[in-house]
């Protein structure tokens, strides 16, 4: 059917749809007139209950906990149609659904990620982008439960549009759950760091853009360490020959720099490997150096094993808060 490509196409995981439910003991405003369908990969399961048309949701948490009680398995809600009120309250009340082909929320998928992603099914599709990727890191990093989507924006330097659309993301994902409150909303982490790290190299997106090459010049010190130089002073890697820094690519500090068309002619202490980022480095920044999560995921798919092995070491060594 349908459905079980559309979960594919947005998660990457081959879903196998049954109709196979058994829907005794269920009283019978809970059966009529609704189709019930299973999902099941590999050792993961859960249940979707197709409705003629949306329900407030106050009444649909009620039913759904009724539902998870039954089926003792995650439940979400297959629509057809969906005004955008709907889907925002679904959304705050985290009751999950499935609108072909225009929105799929599940929440819950991202404790089967944490779990386990198959290496055949890496998708670029399930990537984050940038934004979202900055959000994640820093509530990884940052010891408080929950900030304001206000307070990210000050702290990420990020336009409050773009945080709300990567916490949405983030939402949609699993990663993290919104609180209303008055006027602010909250953001928070509901999946551990250590299991979020287990699915890097899934969904995180390397943030270098551009690789340039410069003459050296006083004005390089004021950018971060970044790969395999950054990685040699925390590591036991040795460092490279020529030294790597990063910066934000829309900064105008690289208006001052003299650009190399052929820097291997030069000599590699007269000259620096500049990578250009996506999103603003310094935000997350460890002391004079890139972030570990940013520059793991700079790194992660580099080919030289040593590089690999350090790495992994630098993050297995992180303490969480």
């Amino acid at each position: 059917m349908a459905l079980d490509k559309e979960l594919e196409k947005a998660f990457g995981l081959v879903f196998e749809i049954s109709e196979n439910v058994e829907k005794s003991g269920l009283p019978r405003y809970l059966v009529s007139g609704r189709s019930f369908f299973k999902a099941e990969y590999e050792q993961f399961l859960f249940y979707i209950i197709r409705l003629r048309g949306a329900a407030d949701s106050r009444v649909l948490a009620k039913e759904m906990q009724l539902y998870k009680e039954k089926f003792d398995a995650p439940v979400a809600f297959w629509f057809d149609e969906l005004t955008k009120n709907n889907r925002n309250a679904y959304v705050k009340h985290h009751i999950p659904f499935i609108m072909i082909p225009t929105q799929i929320y599940l929440p819950f998928l991202g404790v089967l990620f944490s779990r386990k992603f198959s290496e055949s099914v890496r998708n670029t599709s399930f990537r984050l982008t940038f934004n979202a990727q900055k959000i994640l890191f820093f509530l990884m990093y940052n010891k408080k439960e929950e900030y304001s989507k206000k307070e990210l924006a000050i702290d990420l330097a990020l336009d409050p549009v773009y945080v709300t659309r990567g916490s949405k993301e983030l939402v949609a994902r699993g990663f993290v759950k919104e609180r209303k409150e008055g006027k602010n909303t909250f953001v928070k982490l509901v999946i551990e760091p250590k299991k979020l790290l287990e699915l890097g190299n899934d969904i995180f997106v390397t943030p270098v853009s551009d690789v340039i090459h410069i003459k050296r010049t006083d004005e390089v010190k004021e950018l971060l360490k970044a790969s395999d130089y950054a990685l040699s002073e925390i590591s036991m890697l040795n460092p490279p020959s020529v030294e790597t820094y990063a910066c934000f690519k829309k900064s105008e500090i690289i208006r001052e720099f003299e650009i190399l068309d052929e820097p291997e002619w030069e000599e590699p202490d007269s000259i620096c490997r500049i990578e250009l980022w996506n999103y603003d480095p310094k935000q997350l920044s460890d002391k004079d150096r890139v972030d570990k999560l940013s520059l793991f995921s700079s790194l992660k798919d580099t080919k030289d094993p040593r590089v690999q092995g350090e790495i992994e070491t630098v993050l297995e060594e992180i303490e969480w808060q």
